[in-house]
């Protein structure tokens, strides 16, 4: 049984302390009420960073940043504008290594707000919508506060929830953080049904973050006994499982189950992982860990970039100065896809970028990174084709691109590559 304290009389400043570092759950996983406290009680606590993924609201504002300072994975969700002005430091590293960098200690966490269910079926609380690092963290900090959220639902993980870390809880009914759906378009359909046409019956499939990936999931439809085993889950993925498309039969590993770490999802999601025995929420050690990821034999990454250029390097973070993307779990999944014969990584992007026109298969990327090397990358795709890089010499590769980018864009990049 968790102690538990009236939120409107919490005094955050009795447990944490100036230069601590505190980190939470992200998505739908962010306990909102105690993050308010925070942002209420700040100056009476003094200086800290907050380490925060990826966040779907407005909590932080630049007023706040008297007193705290953020740190995060990368530029995504509401983060981007904070990592824009200068007001948030960005950690570079792969989505996998986050774990072993807080519990060794080369990265430490004082104080974890946990957002997590009310008791479920054995009697235990868990995280609900997120999990990822936040089981090693808890074991490292030296304060865990729990918000227990009615609406959060009571979700299987690999490692139960342990309430002794738990210092002090608050209890709440308010909605969690919302998500909203990005609705595919026609660009985006086109890109979807190009890697649907690569995907075969039986595959268990990863996917990120965008406006691709669910048009990717309704192009899905079709297929049959599809595996899940991804860092991100969202309620485009519930409609495949309830429909029995994914049915994880010919999952390797945590056969029948589909896995996430963290969620992005509203009361589809919540409604059909509540209790439900083929629906696990993992750490990030094994959503992402290369242990987990080489027996996936079967393994098919679909994320998305900034710009690929001719040799078949991706960018996903960087245009000149301005930091717009994350390594996240990118490179994790595409390696670990790239190395089976039965696996496939996947590069899915519109041919030009926004309003700008500017071309996303590129002879030279704008910024200074490559986020995934060019031998983790076996499709390039674009609303113009699939490029399929496998066994390609250097020359090959870049025709390949050539002909999948836009074609006003072509001519250039043929001149450029043959200089």
């Amino acid at each position: 049984m968790l102690t538990t304290v009236d939120s409107d009389t919490l005094d955050l400043s009795a447990h944490i302390r100036g230069g601590d570092r505190i980190t939470w759950g992200q998505g739908t996983g962010e306990p909102l009420k105690l993050i308010e406290r925070l942002v209420e009680q700040r100056a009476a606590i003094g200086d800290v960073e907050v380490f925060l993924g990826i966040s779907l609201v407005d909590t932080f504002c630049s007023e706040h940043f008297d007193h705290i300072r953020l740190i995060s994975y990368g530029a995504v969700g509401t983060n981007a504008k904070f990592v824009r002005t200068g007001e948030m430091d960005v950690l570079p590293c792969h989505f996998s290594a986050v774990p072993n960098l807080i519990g060794s200690g080369q990265f430490p966490i004082d104080v974890v707000f946990a957002q997590i269910s009310p008791p479920g079926p054995n009697g235990t609380h868990s995280f609900g919508f997120c999990n990822d690092y936040l089981p090693i963290a808890m074991s490292r900090a030296r304060v865990v506060i729990a918000e227990i959220n009615t609406n959060v639902p009571w979700v299987y993980q690999d490692v139960p929830f342990d309430e002794e870390l738990v210092t002090l809880a608050i209890e709440s009914d308010e909605p969690v953080a919302p998500y909203e759906p990005v609705r595919p378009g026609a660009l985006e359909t086109q890109i979807a049904r190009h890697i649907a046409s690569r995907i075969e019956d039986g595959a268990t499939i990863q996917y990120g973050i965008g406006g691709i990936p669910p048009a990717v999931l309704k192009a899905l439809e079709g297929h049959r006994d599809l595996g899940l085993h991804s860092g991100l889950v969202s309620d485009e993925a519930i409609d495949l499982i309830q429909a029995g498309v994914i049915t994880n039969a010919r999952k390797p590993i945590h056969r029948g189950k589909s896995v996430g770490a963290v969620a992005f999802g509203g009361d589809k999601f919540k409604n059909f992982v509540h209790a439900n025995p083929n629906f696990e929420m993992h750490q990030s050690t094994s959503t992402h860990g290369a242990a987990t990821l080489s027996q996936i034999t079967n393994l098919v990454s679909v994320n998305s970039a900034l710009e690929v250029d001719l040799y078949g390097q991706v960018n996903a973070e960087q245009i000149g100065t301005k930091y717009l993307g994350a390594i996240g779990g990118q490179v994790d999944f595409m390696h670990a896809a790239s190395t089976h014969s039965d696996g496939l990584s996947i590069i899915a992007m519109p041919a030009t970028l926004g309003k700008s026109g500017r071309g996303r298969i590129t002879d030279k990327l704008a910024g200074p990174l490559v986020t995934t090397a060019r031998a983790d990358v076996d499709l390039v795709i674009t609303e113009f084709g699939i490029a399929d890089l496998r066994g390609k010499t250097v020359n090959e590769r870049a025709r390949a691109l050539i002909d999948i980018a836009s074609p006003e864009h072509r001519d250039r990049l043929l001149a450029s590559w043959n200089e």
